[in-house]
């Protein structure tokens, strides 16, 4: 299967959480958007703020990369299955702030305003310009190498 590259948002204090914990949930959770992913496709986290629902927070970096270990969705909680996950290794970022990427990928260049890019929490993007934001924030070790 083909691999698929990814975007999605979330506050920083909430991609270190999953980074820490080896798993990704995605748009607070529900089951759907992670039924389109698949194993070896690659995630890429922006994140609006750094705390959840704190405005005064911003961030507006991009702040992980992951990639998917394996096809199993599973609830947070199996007796009340409301937020699904993925397993996921997460690489080692340096966050980097995303308007320094208006002009060079294509899913920001297409918005006057870049941050209307965002609007969706979770969307498929190019590997060229998943690559691109990746060279820029991915911390080189021998495992880096293997994602392009």
């Amino acid at each position: 299967m083909k691999k698929l590259y990814w975007l999605t948002t979330a506050a920083l204090e909430h991609v270190d959480i999953v980074r820490k914990k080896g798993y990704t949930q995605v748009n607070m959770g529900p089951r759907e958007p992670l039924e389109h992913m698949h194993q070896g496709d690659l995630i890429l986290y922006y994140s609006p703020t750094i705390h959840f629902e704190k405005e005064d927070s911003l961030c507006q970096k991009f702040t992980g990369i992951s990639k998917l270990l394996d096809n199993e969705i599973y609830p947070q909680d199996p007796d009340n299955p409301v937020r699904w996950r993925r397993n996921a290794q997460f690489y080692e970022c340096t966050p980097f702030h995303a308007q320094h990427f208006h002009d060079k990928v294509d899913f920001l260049s297409q918005h006057d305003n870049w941050m209307h890019a965002f609007l969706r929490p979770v969307f498929e993007i190019s590997q060229n310009d998943f690559v691109t934001i990746a060279k820029r924030i991915l911390i080189p070790t021998d495992q880096t190498e293997l994602l392009f």
